[in-house]
């Protein structure tokens, strides 16, 4: 496990994230935690950029205006759900 040198730093690492382990040039970009363990959280470009554009297709599914279509599967899933939203009434009619 790469030791974490600082925020932005690169280090030879596994990725935590999409492409399965493979051990590349990784940045620390946080910590995950769950009951009785926590870990640092490292990401290789490719996955940063898998990341951005996740990001990006959640916020933009909120958004009125169809600027781009989603970049990835998520970001398609989340675009039919947030099309199909319609929020409830409640039982006072407003």
């Amino acid at each position: 496990m790469p030791g974490r040198p600082g925020p932005g730093t690169w280090v030879i690492g596994p990725c935590w994230f999409f492409c399965g382990h493979q051990v590349t040039a990784v940045v620390w970009i946080g910590a995950v935690t769950t009951v009785g363990a926590n870990a640092p959280l490292y990401a290789c470009g490719g996955c940063l950029d898998q990341l951005h554009a996740m990001a990006w297709d959640f916020t933009e599914s909120g958004w009125k205006a169809r600027y781009r279509r989603p970049r990835t599967s998520f970001g398609r899933r989340l675009r039919r759900l947030a099309d199909a939203y319609q929020p409830t009434k409640g039982n006072d009619g407003g």
